[in-house]
This record gives C-alpha cells, sequence and structure tokens, in this order.
C-alpha cells in the first residue's frame, strides 16, 4: 500500500516548474543564437539582391549593346558605298579625299541613291551615338553614357588610318561607355564592372567604288 502526504504535492510541483523554467543565462544564450541567425539570413539575402543588381546590370548593358551594335554592323555590311565624315541629325560633312578618314559620322548607301541613306553620329554633349534614316526626323539611340569622344575610322589590311578614297577599307570604331542600368548600382571596390568597352570593324560584303 502506497502511502502520500499532502504536504509534499506543492513542494514536487514548485520544483517542478522551476526545473522546467530558463534561467536568466539561459534565455541571453538563447536570444544571442537567434539574433546571429537573423542577422546572418538577412545579411545572405541583403547580398542576394546585390549580386542580383550586378548580375541584370552587367546582362542589361550586353544585350542593349548587342542590339543597337548588330544594327550597325548589318547596315555597314549590307552598305554600297559609305563615307567618313563629321556631323549632326541636320547636317553631315564628308572628310575630303587626301585627308585622314575618321570622324564623329558616317553616312551609308545602301543604294547608288545618294538621297536614300543611313546617318550614324556621336553626339558630344549628351555622349550618345545615334542612327538617324533618310526621310525620318527621329534618331534612333544607339549607345548612351559614352565616356570616349567616338570616331569612325577608314582603315587599310594593315590597320592604317587611309587618306585616300582609291579603295574601301574597314571601318573601325571603339565605344567606351558605363552601364545602361539606372541609378547605378555600385559594388565592389573601384566600382570598376560598370565600365565597358567594345571595338570592332566592320566592312561591306560587296561595296561599290570609291
Amino acid at each position: 500500500m502506497n502511502s502520500f502526504c499532502l504536504k509534499d504535492r506543492p513542494a514536487t510541483r514548485e520544483y517542478t516548474r522551476q526545473q522546467a523554467a530558463l534561467t536568466l543565462i539561459e534565455m541571453m544564450v538563447a536570444m544571442s543564437v537567434f539574433s546571429f541567425v537573423t542577422l546572418g539570413l538577412v545579411y545572405t539575402h541583403l547580398f542576394t539582391l546585390m549580386q542580383d543588381q550586378l548580375a541584370n546590370s552587367k546582362l542589361g548593358a550586353s544585350d542593349a549593346s548587342r542590339l543597337g551594335f548588330v544594327m550597325l554592323a548589318d547596315d555597314v555590311r549590307a552598305a554600297k558605298s559609305w563615307q567618313v565624315g563629321n556631323g549632326d541629325h541636320d547636317d553631315f560633312t564628308p572628310i575630303a579625299n587626301g585627308n585622314a578618314q575618321q570622324g564623329t559620322a558616317l553616312q551609308i548607301y545602301r543604294t547608288t541613291a545618294t538621297n536614300s541613306y543611313i546617318l550614324y553620329y556621336f553626339d558630344p554633349e549628351h555622349k550618345e551615338l545615334r542612327r538617324r534614316q533618310s526621310g525620318v526626323d527621329h534618331a534612333k539611340l544607339i549607345a548612351a553614357n559614352l565616356t570616349n569622344t567616338m570616331y569612325f575610322r577608314a582603315e587599310d589590311y594593315r590597320g592604317v588610318t587611309q587618306t585616300t578614297l582609291t579603295h574601301k577599307g574597314v571601318i573601325d570604331v571603339v565605344m567606351q561607355f558605363c552601364q545602361f542600368q539606372y541609378p547605378l548600382t555600385k559594388v565592389g571596390p573601384g566600382y570598376l564592372y560598370d565600365y565597358y568597352k567594345i571595338q570592332f570593324k566592320l566592312t561591306s560584303h560587296v561595296p561599290d567604288g570609291p
């Protein structure tokens, strides 16, 4: 036969409550661990967002430059003739024969009709490369945020700038520009990832004479 004393029950229950509860030190340790885990998750999330912005900036610049420069490449390759010169939306002056064929504008003729042309020109005020087709007032933006003074240069097979128009050479183009995305995403020391340089050389498939 088991016997017990009633006066022992409250003491037993009180002892059980004290045994199950957390001490102050245990609570502080638990809160510290929880804080570190939370900070780690927040930092991981912020780091992922920065990497996403970095990737988007690079992909955005690459995609925009690809679309614009493919258009320029197609126009040059399909040209019957072209002229290097200087000009803007409303005016174009070709480089005279005997001078270095280097200028801020390129006028392309797809046919023998000189009143039908495509004009690429560098806008030094806004640091942009634009494309305008004859008969159209609006000029299409090809590249923005250019950091260099852009030139179209006609070269011979040796890479020497042409001074005569006895034959059609190769169009050499160098473009340096910042990323296309705005606002600029600054990641890493020096922010060097937002700078791009593209250089390519193009020529007509079947050009006319000089």
